[in-house]
């Protein structure tokens, strides 16, 4: 049977992506998106387990710890959590939602609530406590003899009330706690979780945390194996938010999608778009401050400061008056290049002839006439020299 010619089908390079997208992708388990291959770590009331907690490598420039002074969750650095914040009852079925602002982005739900409490609604009041977005903490955890679990990296999601605030005392307690999650030198948690009640619901909380060395330390290949905690987390952009708060009819646009995208490629073009926009905005401003700078004018100089040839005295050595200060003893103003009068040149010979008279020096240190450019130029206020040439300059007028 002859083969017919193979039609271009605009589904095949469809249908290979979507297979290549489901290989790649693990499942998605409310509202986390988990790599292939790694499973949830979910604590049990009244349960003890044993824990490694692992570092992951930081991605996100807005990471909620991140702190340049300390090196602290730096994009490239190695962090143990990834903090973030979730809403709760979100539109008709009662969903959960990322917070936008653990990405340092907008949200329309704390919007709406910081509207309500600013037209006086009361912060207790059940309708606007249940706007707030609880905090929570992502960990990459190795489950440690657990029957459950293997052993094996899994992300845990956990209230910060239910655990981190309780480590947190345990490392204020103990400092030396605070290497627990290195690779080489890290401990073990063994942590005890109490069961509590709220209403009909039953839930862990952490009661108790021991640090123990660990049976065996981590080889830095494991971070191959560790899933991004700053990817994992499915977000909603602004629109689509607001749009299933608010129950509304209108979908938002594909552009406002890539535009809130927190994460990946989209949100690097979205940096890279609010940079490229600021660019001229810094240039305009470091041209107008150069513009400055130069219409800026010169200070003038100390009315009040102290003559340097008689020191303040308002004398020379001699006990005449100052010929520089004229007995004031403050130093006067330098004069302007405008303002300075053309040297005087005398006759060499009348110099020279003064000069040998007075047995003194016949070159002047500044390069000018010695006992004719006397009190003619800035640098006779400070030349040891010029006693000699005002004594050359007063015989020569002689």
């Amino acid at each position: 049977m002859a083969k017919t010619k193979a039609k271009r089908s605009k589904f095949k390079g469809k249908v290979t992506a979507n297979s290549h997208k489901q290989k790649s992708q693990g499942a998605q388990y409310g509202h986390l998106n988990l790599p292939k291959g790694i499973n949830v770590f979910k604590e049990t009331p009244g349960d003890k387990v044993r824990l490694d907690i692992l570092l992951y490598e930081v991605t996100d420039p807005k990471h909620p710890d991140r702190d340049n002074e300390l090196e602290i969750a730096i994009p490239g650095e190695l962090w143990y959590k990834r903090p973030y914040k979730l809403h709760r009852n979100i539109g008709p079925n009662n969903e959960s939602a990322v917070c936008p602002t653990s990405f340092g982005r907008k949200c329309p739900v704390c919007e709406y609530r910081a509207k309500l409490l600013q037209e006086g609604a009361d912060w207790q009041d059940d309708a606007v406590k249940a706007l707030k977005a609880s905090n929570r903490n992502l960990y990459v955890v190795v489950p440690k003899g657990q029957k459950d679990y293997e052993e094996k990296p899994h992300v845990w999601d956990i209230s910060q009330y239910l655990f981190q605030d309780k480590l947190n005392d345990e490392l204020e307690e103990d400092e030396d706690y605070g290497v627990f999650p290195d690779l080489e030198e890290g401990m073990t948690l063994r942590i005890r979780f109490s069961e509590e009640k709220l209403g009909k619901n039953t839930f862990a909380e952490t009661s108790r945390i021991d640090f123990e060395e660990r049976d065996e330390q981590y080889d830095k290949d494991i971070l191959k194996k560790i899933p991004n905690l700053d990817e994992i987390l499915a977000t909603l952009s602004y629109s689509q938010l607001e749009a299933k708060f608010f129950e509304l009819e209108d979908e938002p646009t594909p552009e406002d999608d890539v535009q809130e995208d927190p994460a990946g490629q989209d949100y690097a073009a979205v940096q890279e778009a609010q940079e490229e926009e600021e660019r001229p905005k810094r240039k305009k401003k470091e041209q107008a401050k150069k513009k400055s700078k130069e219409k800026k004018p010169e200070p003038e100089d100390d009315d009040d400061e102290e003559c340097i040839a008689c020191e303040g005295t308002g004398e020379d050595s001699k006990g005449r008056e100052c010929r520089i200060c004229k007995g004031s003893g403050v130093k006067p103003k330098k004069k302007s290049k405008e303002e300075e009068p053309e040297p005087k040149k005398e006759p060499a010979k009348k110099t020279e002839k003064a000069e040998k008279k007075k047995g003194k020096k016949t070159k002047c240190p500044f390069g000018h006439e010695f006992g004719t450019d006397c009190e003619e130029f800035d640098d006779c206020d400070e030349c040891d020299e010029f006693e000699a040439c005002l004594d050359a300059k007063e015989e020569m007028d002689d």
